[in-house]
């Protein structure tokens, strides 16, 4: 069966020679057990932190304990380095852009909180969303095949962003009153780019950027873009966003 078939769980670490037990956390041998009814013979892919992949014929799944013996290495397709910054936005909405953007291949999401957020989050609040945030996007690095889970970092805020892409290369920032700037591709191929440059792409909440937050960013190097002539929502701007830059970078078949 072709690798790319296979269901993948993320191990904490290979055992030697990649057999052996697998290091499955308590969920993932749920689910590999009692939901999809994996058992001896059936094979899986296994990914471990660093993002190298194997295939893995399961040998044992007795007592809750899976085991299994590496058949081969699992080669990843590379994908180009792409964040989001994404205000916050009500509801499910944000489960939204974070499982699509996954799915995309974005490296890393940052949550931003500006002055028209219409979601508040105190310390605790926003600690139980990222924890949460990050299952999601766990569970769609899974389904979409992918061998890194993006790290979803903290809240930040706009006077804290500028720290927070600083091993960013290019900074865009989408804006529906930026008529007449230029699009993400152009501005990613006008800005000459290194193969591992990353690129993140910000995005307002629902209520939008503010003119002085949007200064604030273009002071501290960010460009601003445009997105066509329609008023897109901010889950729909977010994921139009990354898909258009990964494109750009070569990704989604762009290259």
């Amino acid at each position: 069966m072709n690798a790319m078939a296979l269901h993948r769980f993320f191990v904490r670490e290979y055992a030697a020679g990649g057999s052996g037990r697998l290091s499955l956390s308590e969920a993932d041998v749920h689910h590999a057990l009692d939901v999809l009814r994996l058992a001896p013979g059936d094979r899986i892919v296994c990914v471990d932190p660093n993002g190298s992949a194997l295939e893995v014929r399961i040998t044992k799944t007795d007592g809750g304990v899976v085991e299994g013996e590496a058949v081969g290495a699992v080669e990843a397709a590379p994908v180009p380095r792409v964040w989001l910054v994404q205000g916050l936005a009500k509801g499910e909405k944000m489960d939204a852009v974070i499982r699509q953007a996954t799915e995309l291949g974005v490296e890393r999401i940052v949550p931003l909180a500006s002055s028209r957020s219409v979601v508040r989050l105190d310390a605790a609040k926003a600690d139980a969303k990222r924890a949460r945030w990050q299952r999601v996007a766990a569970e769609a690095a899974k389904q979409s095949q992918r061998t890194q889970v993006p790290e979803v970092a903290p809240v930040a805020d706009v006077a804290a962003l500028a720290s927070e892409l600083g091993a960013v290369a290019l900074v865009l920032v989408a804006w529906e009153d930026a008529e007449g700037a230029p699009s993400v591709r152009r501005a990613i191929e006008d800005a000459g780019l290194g193969g591992d440059d990353a690129v993140a792409v910000v995005v307002g909440p629902e209520g939008g950027f503010s003119s002085d937050e949007v200064a604030s960013l273009v002071d501290a190097g960010a460009k601003t873009v445009w997105l066509g002539p329609t008023i897109l929502r901010t889950e729909t701007a977010g994921v139009v966003a990354v898909a258009l830059a990964m494109s750009a970078r070569g990704g989604l078949g762009g290259a």
